[in-house]
């Protein structure tokens, strides 16, 4: 029985040690993930500023995918890179990259230039969550990540809250390109707090899969040129068919060229894993579903409701809260238990539901939206920190960088597709549904000091186009429930597929 006791007070010593470690972490870590966080939802609320300022309304979700896809290339490099030169440094240089980028981001003269200050963050931006990961997986055991996975969503959910809303408010008062300013600013406090990081060394050995790298950029570049195209010169022309084209085969032929190379972008050993290839596809999803609806929502507020990009970012507030509300109760549930569950597949109902009522109550009060916000933010918010723990978990210590690295490609993938599709399938509903409406919202952002607003006709035809457009992502999250039903429960306290038995 003393044994017992003494056992357990050594177990929790340990957690109280492991607990203290990762807090002096969090703390060094926590301004870089929550500037890479922030830079993903400060523009959305500004974008319409954008469109006024630079023109181009039917292009002004390039601004979002453009960084998406360049964090998208960005994030698996980085933990390839962490591993060889040490995960502080990588950081540093990526932190480098997003300033840059930022700076860029500020004077861009026009559209184009705006585009690729963007690409320019996004390589830096790629980095900042995964590396931030791989250190905290060096630190906390297996079991435990669940509960401080949570954090991570915490500061996600909270940049997101915040992002918005500062965009709106910094777009009203100062203009648009003083939310590159804020970035500027925040990444020298990032880079301050990290040069304290006490990280291992890289091991000095590193490949950079430029084949895969390629592929990926390509392929992903192809899709977001057809979905670009297909709105403005029409889906079934030669230029439309001939991107997405050469898109299906680019990722085709990426999965065989990674399945042969000897240290690949795509860690194929892993995706063979039933439970890794499917909390990759949960992941993906949940980030498309959420970058839509964050950035579909204020659009539909500005242009519709007529409020100002302060107030619309006001309206996010409630999706936020529940996400990490969510986040923080499920993280801490599986940590205590061991167990994975089925929260997940839960949560996609959860979300389902709420994006069939927000279609429901878009003509009716705020209050209306802000509940089906809530129900959207309470399913998404059950999938991250779940899926992160059961990936790291599967990849094992040997493996940590490359699972790490996988979530935040499959995070990135899908918050470039969720973009790129809801804003095609806008554009799309638009020209469905009021022939010419495009051209009038263009007009009224040209011509608007203040928010852009459209005569009652219009307003009735862009929110038969917005209830399109969240009816689709409610399907999705009906296909997520059904994949993520499929997982089954693992008990982390177990071996990964990869380590023996202790």
């Amino acid at each position: 029985m003393d044994d017992r006791a003494n056992e357990g007070g050594s177990n929790e010593g340990e957690w109280r040690d492991e607990k203290a470690k990762f807090r002096s972490l969090f703390r060094k870590l926590a301004p870089a993930m929550f500037l890479g966080s922030l830079d993903q939802t400060i523009v959305a609320t500004a974008l319409p500023a954008m469109a006024m300022s630079l023109g181009n309304f039917v292009h002004i979700a390039w601004v979002v995918s453009a960084y998406l896809l360049a964090a998208t290339i960005a994030a698996p490099v980085y933990g390839r890179v962490g591993d060889a030169i040490g995960r502080r440094k990588a950081m540093m240089w990526a932190l480098g990259f997003f300033v840059a980028g930022s700076v860029a981001c500020t004077v861009a003269p026009n559209f184009a230039s705006l585009i690729a200050g963007r690409v320019i963050q996004g390589l830096g931006g790629g980095g900042l969550m995964t590396l931030a990961q791989a250190l905290i997986g060096e630190t906390v055991s297996p079991r435990e990540r669940g509960k401080f996975q949570a954090w991570f969503s915490g500061t996600f959910a909270l940049a997101s809250t915040i992002g918005p809303l500062a965009g709106g408010f910094l777009s009203d008062t100062m203009g648009w390109r003083s939310i590159f300013w804020v970035n500027i600013a925040l990444g020298g406090v990032a880079a301050y707090t990290v040069s304290r990081v006490l990280a291992a060394p890289g091991h000095g050995r590193m490949r950079i899969d430029m084949p895969g790298i390629v592929l990926v950029t390509a392929s992903a570049s192809m899709l977001l040129f057809a979905l670009s195209l297909g709105v403005s010169i029409g889906w079934t022309t030669v230029p439309v068919i001939v991107f997405a084209g050469l898109s299906v085969t680019g990722f085709v032929m990426l999965f065989f060229v990674e399945a042969r190379s000897t240290d690949p972008l795509i860690p194929v050993e892993l995706l063979k894993e039933s439970a890794v290839w499917r909390c990759s596809l949960a992941v993906l999803l949940s980030s498309a579903i959420l970058f839509s609806v964050v950035i579909q929502l204020p659009l539909f507020l500005q242009l519709v409701v007529a409020f100002s990009p302060t107030k619309a970012g006001l309206m996010l507030i409630p999706l936020m809260l529940s996400q990490v509300t969510m986040a923080l109760v499920v993280g801490n549930f599986v940590s205590s238990g061991g167990h994975t569950g089925k929260f997940m597949a839960i949560g996609f109902a959860i979300s389902a539901l709420g994006f069939v009522a927000l279609a429901a109550v878009l003509d009716r009060s705020l209050w209306f939206l802000s509940g089906a916000s809530c129900l959207i933010g309470l399913g998404v918010g059950a999938t991250g920190p779940i899926s992160q723990t059961i990936v790291q978990w599967a990849g094992g210590t040997a493996r940590l960088g490359r699972a790490t690295g996988l979530m935040s490609l499959s995070r990135s993938i899908g918050g470039l597709l969720g973009t790129a599709l809801a804003s095609a399938l806008l554009i799309a509903a638009f020209q469905l549904l009021a022939p010419g409406l495009t051209m009038e919202i263009e007009h009224a952002l040209s011509t608007s000091t203040a928010a852009p607003s459209l005569v009652p006709g219009s307003a009735l035809d862009a929110s038969a186009a917005f209830r399109v457009v969240f009816l689709a992502l409610g399907g999705i999250c009906v296909l997520a429930a059904l994949l993520t039903a499929t997982i089954p429960d693992i008990d982390l306290r177990s071996s990964p597929p990869n380590e023996p038995e202790a």
